[in-house]
This record gives C-alpha cells, sequence and structure tokens, in this order.
C-alpha cells in the first residue's frame, strides 16, 4: 500500500513531489515487493521501546547494533509464494535480500541493559537511557 505524505509549499525541494509523482507507476509495483520493515518508537520515562515487524525472518538471522544514541536493525530475509492451477506452476515468486533500519535517539543507550526480544514476528528493544545523558541548563556568567 502507498504511502501517504503532505505536500508542503515551503518545501525545500518544491519540484520533487513532482518528480517522485511521475516516477510513482514505475517504481510502484517493486515497492509493494520489496522486503521491509516498519518500525514504532516510543519513549516511556527513562527507556525508549522500539518495535519492528519482521514477519518471517528467524531471530538468529536478526542483528541489532547499538553506538552512542543509534541502534541498527539489520536481517536477512527470504520470502517465497506460489500460486498452483492443476498441479502446474503458474507463477512462483522468491524475494530475498537483507533489509536493514537505522535509527537515531535524542539519548544515548545504556548497552549493558538493553534488551531484545522477538516472538510473531515483532522484534521489541528495550532501550534505557544512559545515565548522565540528562539535559543539563547552563547559568551564564
Amino acid at each position: 500500500m502507498p504511502r501517504l505524505t503532505q505536500y508542503s509549499p515551503f518545501s525545500a525541494e518544491p519540484l520533487a513531489d513532482v518528480f517522485q509523482a511521475f516516477l510513482r507507476p514505475i517504481r510502484h509495483g517493486a515497492e509493494d515487493q520489496a522486503p521491509r520493515m516498519d518500525i514504532d518508537v516510543t519513549e516511556e520515562g527513562d527507556k525508549y521501546v522500539l518495535k519492528a515487524e519482521v514477519p518471517g525472518i528467524d531471530k538468529k538471522d536478526i542483528s541489532v547494533e547499538i553506538d552512542g544514541n543509534t541502534v541498527m536493525i539489520s536481517a536477512n530475509k527470504e520470502q517465497s509464494s506460489e500460486v498452483k492451477a492443476a498441479g502446474n506452476t503458474i507463477r512462483q515468486e522468491r524475494f530475498w535480500g537483507r533489509i536493514q533500519r537505522t535509527v537515531s535517539l535524542a539519548s544515548s543507550i545504556d548497552e549493558s541493559a538493553a534488551r531484545a526480544v522477538c516472538e510473531n514476528g515483532v522484534l521489541v528493544l528495550t532501550l534505557p537511557k544512559a545515565a548522565g545523558n540528562r539535559n543539563k541548563t547552563l547559568r551564564i556568567e
């Protein structure tokens, strides 16, 4: 399903939307078939919770790397589907490749206390904020 975006007349590149609309029919088929990873990030007090959809991917094929305030999730994905009619293969599709998402958060992550759980095609990362990274207001002398 195509994603909707709001047009802004104050965009830094006003003609970018025109070119994107022109190429959309060409790219439309590829976007629907390409593997993707949708994510949700919420902030809950002293931690972030990141949920990533990784359906059909075994947890041994998922990698999570934390570097300061940056979290990178990568996975190898293979997906196949078949449509058969009367024993003859009519169509057979396979999608494979590496998918990854990188998220930069406002605070650094305490890597030693971070947790990852993958169940039912959803990867849930619990990312506690590192101590000492609280916002500090400086008094001007």
